[in-house]
């Protein structure tokens, strides 16, 4: 537990610079006569507020300041403590993690207070300095009743006060079962709010369209949007900590007839280390990604429609060469994770710094590894392909069916057959997958005629379905994993492309020589009991991932 100084506030506010020694001298006689505390004797006379307070012992104290306007507080998370505890010194549990529970305290100088905290929690406390009247509206949102009947809750005061604990628990539910999206859809008296788990969207809650407009204004202030502007898009973004995790949340409007849409996506900041090992790779697939990871001279593309994982992917591929020795450049379109030791470069088309405007300033900036967001256009295509054969290894994305595609869209890019042929080094294509939930998974052997048509051979085997639990909240599925198929452009491959070969042609001999086809690996998910034949037969037949 990190333990305060022993010093007394006037002191430490000294120090700080926030009064001087004149101003203490004043504020003790007030507090004596009036029986108050320093503390409130600074404030009365006006010589401090309450924030600068807690900014200024926050800093000399060394222990971090919470902002309670930039923070969502889990409701079960922060009702760990006694209400009379809570209430009697101030403090609010904000976070947990294993063997630790984080703790804002109004006066962390009280070790009489961290004692009762400490033997009520039994963690280590990580101490925390939040404004006191902040702590007391917290509290008395979190451990009161907020059933409080509709008509009970009138004037802008009290609209903005229930946004805000809306807002707080649909985020804190969309962190409990792992959304990636929280959809806020206005109707004509129903506001919807759903969220995209395991790449499907589930209904959330529905709620009335009077709390709609005080709702994307909490929202808008959060992601420094303009509250005022509700005919055009905006795109913002917000860093929330809930539940002892750090948030990235991007946010953005659109402007419908019943009112303004809001999508959040939310990114766990605790998932940036991300290990090809753990992303769906069979051990063959695997080790040839790697191998091409590390030779120069290539462009290596990760292909699937929007949302089939392709940047964690990049990511991976990225955390796995990062090193001191190499000057590895990204380009995106918006930076997802700010990667350690990684230079990254967020794409800005108003000040004209475009993928292929920013990708030729990078190759003057003596780099060994380029990220590209996504090959857009001729031009990024081609400066591409010109960085590779010139000594880079270049990561990115297409959005293609599967890796054959890749090679027919930068075809049809006008790329010279010659140059894809000598440039691409690897092609990677994949979808997601939900995976089933291990506590209520059911096995089944399937007709051996079923088993046929798909090329598994007349079995038998057991496979298992979804059924549906409190686990998984009754759908069966629980997390996703990746599959992929990656395609080596070989000597083979290369004379196809240089001849023009169509898509077809080109996955048949990739295949023929030992390529595993993304159907083909959803088909060993099944197999080994991860994922259900029904939610492979969506991903790779439909197309969606």
């Amino acid at each position: 537990m990190q333990i305060p100084q022993k010093k007394r506030l006037g002191d430490l506010l000294i120090e700080g610079g926030l009064i001087t020694a004149t101003q203490l001298q004043q504020a003790l006689e007030h507090g004596r006569e009036r029986n108050i505390k320093v503390g409130v004797a600074l404030r009365e006379l006006g010589f401090v507020n309450e924030q600068n307070v807690a900014k200024t012992l926050s800093r000399q104290l060394k222990i971090p300041f919470v902002d309670f306007d930039r923070l969502v507080i889990d409701p079960k998370i922060g009702t760990l403590l006694p209400e009379m505890v809570a209430r009697k010194h101030k403090v609010l549990t904000l976070g947990k993690k294993p063997g630790e529970t984080l703790v804002a305290f109004a006066d962390p100088l009280n070790i009489h207070a961290i004692d009762e905290v400490s033997r009520h929690l039994d963690d280590k406390l990580v101490l925390c300095m939040a404004v006191e009247s902040r702590i007391e509206e917290a509290i008395n949102r979190l451990y009161s009743s907020r059933t409080a009947a509709p008509a009970e809750r009138t004037g802008p005061a009290s609209e903005e006060s229930e946004a805000v604990s809306v807002l707080n628990d649909i985020v804190v539910q969309a962190v409990r079962e792992e959304a990636s999206d929280i959809h806020i859809e206005p109707g004509d008296e129903i506001m919807r709010v759903r969220l995209r788990v395991d790449g499907l969207l589930r209904l959330s809650r529905e709620l009335p369209m009077e709390l709609h407009p005080s709702l994307v204004s909490r929202i808008k202030i959060l992601s420094q949007l303009d509250i005022g502007e509700r005919r055009k898009p905006q795109d913002g973004r917000c860093e929330l900590p809930v539940s002892g995790k750090e948030f990235d949340i991007r946010v953005s409007t659109l402007p419908l007839n019943a009112g303004e849409k809001v999508v959040m996506r939310l990114l766990d900041k605790s998932k940036i280390r991300i290990d090809l090992q753990n992303l769906g790779f069979e051990p063959v697939q695997l080790g040839i990604f790697k191998k091409h990871l590390h030779r120069p001279h290539e462009i290596v593309l990760v292909t699937g429609p929007t949302g089939s994982g392709k940047t964690t992917t990049l990511y991976g591929a990225l955390n796995h060469i990062n090193a001191i020795e190499q000057n590895i450049v990204t380009v995106e379109d918006p930076v997802e994770y700010e990667l350690p030791g990684i230079n990254q470069v967020q794409v800005n088309p108003r000040a004209n710094l475009t993928f292929a405007s920013a990708l030729r300033s990078i190759l003057r900036q003596d780099p060994d590894v380029v990220m590209i967001g996504e090959i857009r256009d001729v031009e990024t295509a081609e400066i591409a392909i010109q960085a590779a054969l010139t000594g880079h290894l270049m990561l990115s994305t297409l959005h293609t069916n599967d890796a054959a595609g890749a090679i027919a869209r930068l075809v049809d890019m006008d790329i010279p057959p010659f140059l894809i042929a000598s440039a691409l080094g690897l092609v990677v294509g994949q979808r997601l997958l939900r995976l089933l939930c291990p506590v209520c998974r059911q096995p089944f052997t399937p007709p051996g005629s079923t088993l046929a048509d798909l090329g598994l051979g007349d079995g038998p085997h057991t496979i298992y379905r979804p059924k549906g639990c409190e686990a998984c909240d009754g759908v069966g599925f629980r997390g996703r994993t990746a599959i992929y198929e990656v395609l080596e452009i070989s000597k083979e491959i290369e004379e196809l492309i240089m001849a023009k070969a169509a898509t077809t042609e080109l996955a048949r001999r990739a295949v023929a020589s030992g390529m595993l086809t993304l159907h083909r690996a959803g088909l060993g998910k099944v197999l080994s009991g991860a994922s259900s034949l029904e939610e492979v037969l969506r991903v790779t037949l439909v197309g969606r991932e």
